[in-house]
């Protein structure tokens, strides 16, 4: 198991906006740019209650960038798959996503859970308007994708 320890912001331009033993969900209000860090794989029900919680985050303070290092998460189950489809798609139009950046384990994207998920919701009409999505290795490259090339202080 996979478990790492995250007490404190990134930076001081960061919040944290909820951490348990699973997800630490930051903000940088300036940059608009929610960071969810998963710090070890969690059951589907805390999964499930966790990843709300980073999505109502990135509607309530209109997000437009959203980092997802997810390299703790092993795999998702073919029903919590479902169910973030089921959940993103009604949620789409409030969203002010730009960017959303997934940091997975090379082992996790070649299992290809994840990517069932982003080549669904990439075939949205609502999501294709506005919203660009990747998957990355490296939090540093997703970071570079993210925000063109522009160093983000502290990440």
């Amino acid at each position: 198991m996979t478990t790492v320890q995250t007490t404190a912001p990134l930076t001081q331009c960061f919040s944290i906006v909820y951490q348990d033993n699973y997800i630490n969900i930051q903000l940088n209000d300036q940059l608009k740019f929610v960071y969810v860090e998963w710090l070890q794989h969690p059951p589907s029900e805390v999964f499930r209650q966790n990843f709300m919680k980073a999505v109502e985050t990135c509607i309530d303070k209109k997000c437009e960038y959203w980092l997802s290092d997810s390299r703790a998460i092993h795999y998702l189950e073919f029903a919590d798959q479902n169910w973030i489809l089921e959940l993103v798609y009604p949620l789409l139009p409030k969203a002010n996503l730009l960017k959303f950046a997934r940091v997975n384990t090379l082992e996790s994207i070649a299992l290809m859970d994840g990517a069932r998920v982003c080549n669904t919701i990439e075939q949205l009409p609502e999501f294709k308007l506005k919203t660009q999505l990747e998957v990355f290795s490296s939090k540093e490259a997703a970071l570079n994708w993210l925000f063109d090339g522009n160093p983000v202080a502290g990440l």
